[in-house]
This record gives C-alpha cells, sequence and structure tokens, in this order.
C-alpha cells in the first residue's frame, strides 16, 4: 500500500490536481521520509514510498504529475539502482528528475548513480539549506526543458503545417491543368493511410509508426507533380493517346522523381 501524504491522495483520488508541484520522496526511513517532508511540505506536494516497488508503482500511475523523485539506494524489496534501471527502460528517466539522497556515499555507488541517470546526489547527513537549493533548482531546470521542448514541438507542426499547405498546392494545381475535380489527391491521401494501416495489422514485416504514415500520406499527394511538365494538348486530350503521345506522357513519373530529388 502506497503512502501518499494526506493531501496530495485526497486531490488525486477527487480529480483535483493541486498547482503546486508533486517530490516523490522513496526512502525506507520514516524518520528520513519525515524530515524531508518538514522541509519541503510547505512548497510542494509530497508522495512517499517505503521501498523501491511503491515507488516504480506510484511513478507507472503518476509519472506525469511528479516534478522530482528524491531517492534513497538501501532499501527493501528494491533498491534506488533498481528503480533507476525501472526509469530508464521505460524512458521515465528522460522526464522525471533524480536526485539521490544516501548514506552511501562511496565513488563507486556516486558513479553507479550518475551512469543511470541521477541529476544530483547528496550525501548524508545533509545541510538543509544545500539540498532545498538544490531541489528547487533541478526541478526549475527541467521546467525550462519542458517549455523549451515545448515550443521546438510548437516549431515543427509549424513547419509540417506549411509543407501540408505548399504540398497541397502544388498537388491542385496539378489537378487544375489536369481537368480533375480536387479530390483525387484528397482520395489518394486517405488511400495510402488506409494501407498503411492494414498493413500494419496484416504482418510484422511493415510496421509504420504514426509520423511515418503521416509523412508518406502526405506526400502520397505529390505522385502527379511531374504531370506539370506535360503539354496541356497531351493532358487533356479528350481521346485516345497516340503510341509517341502515350511515351510522353509515361515520363511524368521520371520527371516527378527529379523534380522531388532536387528539394532539400
Amino acid at each position: 500500500m502506497f503512502i501518499i501524504w494526506k493531501e496530495t491522495y485526497v486531490n488525486y483520488m477527487s480529480g483535483k490536481h493541486s498547482p503546486r508541484q508533486t517530490i516523490l520522496i522513496a526512502d525506507d526511513s520514516e524518520m528520513n521520509r519525515a524530515i524531508l517532508t518538514d522541509m519541503l511540505g510547505d512548497e510542494y506536494e509530497i508522495m512517499e514510498a517505503e521501498n523501491g516497488i511503491e515507488a516504480v508503482s506510484i511513478l507507472q500511475k503518476y509519472g506525469n504529475s511528479i516534478s522530482l523523485l528524491l531517492l534513497d539506494i538501501v532499501m527493501p524489496e528494491m533498491d534506488g539502482f533498481g528503480v533507476l534501471a525501472v526509469m530508464n527502460k521505460n524512458r521515465w528517466i528522460e522526464d522525471i528528475p533524480v536526485i539521490m539522497i544516501s548514506a552511501e556515499s562511496a565513488s563507486v555507488h556516486v558513479e553507479r548513480a550518475y551512469e543511470l541517470g541521477v541529476t544530483d546526489f547528496i550525501s548524508r547527513p545533509f545541510d538543509a539549506l544545500i539540498l532545498h537549493r538544490r531541489v528547487v533548482n533541478t526541478i526549475l531546470l527541467y521546467a525550462k526543458q519542458k517549455r523549451r521542448m515545448g515550443l521546438v514541438a510548437d516549431q515543427i507542426m509549424e513547419k509540417e503545417k506549411q509543407s501540408s499547405l505548399m504540398i497541397d498546392i502544388l498537388s491542385h494545381i496539378v489537378e487544375f491543368r489536369n481537368g480533375e475535380s480536387g479530390m483525387h489527391t484528397r482520395n489518394i491521401h486517405t488511400i495510402t493511410e488506409l494501407l498503411l494501416r492494414r498493413l500494419g495489422q496484416m504482418s510484422d514485416k511493415y510496421q509504420f509508426s504514426h509520423e511515418e504514415i503521416s509523412v508518406i500520406s502526405t506526400a502520397s499527394a505529390l505522385h502527379d507533380i511531374g504531370k506539370i511538365a506535360i503539354p496541356s494538348e497531351i493532358l487533356n486530350k479528350p481521346g485516345r493517346l497516340t503510341n509517341e503521345e502515350y511515351e510522353i506522357m509515361k515520363t511524368h513519373s521520371a520527371v516527378g522523381d527529379s523534380m522531388l530529388e532536387q528539394i532539400p
């Protein structure tokens, strides 16, 4: 059973998330947890785990809401290094900073902790002011990194929108020259997406990520881009094409390939 500070527990059970950031303290010593809670409880929501198994369970359930993990090394059932191994396996370590607080200050322990991705290592007995400052600095640092990542993600999305818009414009130019209704490109996009998803369901050989499916489906709109180079009298000829005209028409795929090849 988790040992969770009462207010935090009530907030999660009621679905009301406090605006204050949350720190998870994983330590088998009730006294150590109480000391850290007294130091940080006025500024942060505190969740507690008395061993590594409980810490992993809390991270699995509430990981997105945890701003920092204060982790001891020596704990029953699963030690601190075991917790770090699970965090690395599940890539939680990328989003949740870890400060290891332990009396095990041998260099081999410190080196292993840093190798497993901890942000900081503080040996007991610790200075309360220094620990508080390191906690604040670590949380602020990760908050800034998340904001920067959000800005980068927004920029990438904006570029993707611009690329999609340009592809839409180019594909519609081709359709306009070819006298088509404008739905042909949209249909190709939809069919391509459906086929890729179906391929992934049918065979392990064809596993596409959501991003790959999006890129390929969007790019499919340019399958006829080479028709820009086909003379209008051939492209829009109402009757059957001659053999010579058909040979010219067939070059549109190679022309399209050449055009796209030169795009950065």
